[in-house]
């Protein structure tokens, strides 16, 4: 028996997706929706391929074809060659503070369980997405940007959760030199951001992090 109380929230949607990329596949969490989007930042983030040539879905199976680049490491690979190098300047507290509003969106109102993020180009929203899982509504993003050819060394990311050392490796492999969240920042992220040159807000904890962005 299912049960609902008079606030008549509705259910958050949560299934399993096999994302496959050239051939080699990995199990993502996530709500079913922007599918494309989900696979091409899973590309992105995991395979460290942003050079995307077709997405097709086939029921729970969705198909990623990536033309690989002569370097491919994600994560913590990658920063032991390489410190990210950032784009964006002249971002305040101030406007990080208002733009957090973006966060509050319908899908969230409606169920109190879903995840949100969106990307901000010279302050305006370019990418939003919702997801159970926090780090497919970050691929999500992501891989929304990079099917629309959106340069994200020039933007920065709105970010509902929590941010973890996982997320900020994301952020790193997919060249986002910012990311904000209205949550809790972990102290083995603030590491990773300190070497990776990856800088982060956390609102709920009151810290800035990095050395790569001027924040005021």
């Amino acid at each position: 028996m299912i049960r609902r109380f008079a606030k008549g929230l509705e259910i958050a949607k949560e299934d399993r997706i096999d994302v496959v990329v050239n051939g080699e596949g990995v199990e993502v969490v996530c709500t079913p929706e922007n599918l494309v989007e989900l696979a091409a930042g899973v590309a992105v983030t995991r395979f460290g391929l942003k050079d995307i040539v077709s997405v097709e879905v086939k029921g729970k199976t969705v198909y990623v074809e990536a033309g690989c680049k002569a370097e491919s490491e994600a994560g913590s690979e990658r920063v032991k060659k390489q410190e990210l190098r950032s784009e964006l300047s002249g971002i305040t507290v101030k406007e990080l503070q208002k733009m957090i509003g973006y966060l509050d969106v319908e899908e969230y109102r409606n169920t109190r369980g879903y995840h949100i993020a969106a990307a901000v180009k010279d302050g305006e929203v370019v990418a939003r997405m919702h997801d159970v899982s926090r780090h497919s509504v970050l691929a999500k993003v992501i891989g929304s940007c990079t099917i629309r050819s959106i340069d994200v060394k020039n933007c920065y990311v709105l970010f509902s959760g929590r941010i973890s050392r996982s997320i900020v490796e994301m952020c790193y492999t997919a060249e986002i030199p910012l990311i904000a969240s209205k949550a809790a920042i972990f102290d083995s992220a603030i590491d990773f951001c300190l070497k990776s040159g990856v800088n982060a807000v956390s609102f709920a904890s009151g810290l800035i992090v990095g050395k790569r962005v001027t924040i005021e």
